[in-house]
């Protein structure tokens, strides 16, 4: 990621691609700041990896 959390234009590419989305590099340029300020916006609203997580309290299902 560049600078300020802003991905950059080879980020979002990547991001489209992967989501199978075709943009063509016009398009990419003329709305770059949309497509960039919004990628950082979910990236930040985005929860942190949690890992494994042990319960509070044990569970014991019983189904006989």
């Amino acid at each position: 990621m560049s600078t300020a959390g802003t991905p950059s234009a080879e980020e979002l590419a990547a991001v489209f691609a992967y989501a199978g989305l075709t943009v063509s590099p016009e398009r990419m340029a003329e709305n770059y700041p949309t497509y960039s300020s919004t990628l950082a916006v979910i990236r930040q609203a985005s929860a942190p990896v949690l890992g494994e997580t042990v319960p509070a309290v044990g569970f014991t299902a019983s189904w006989d």
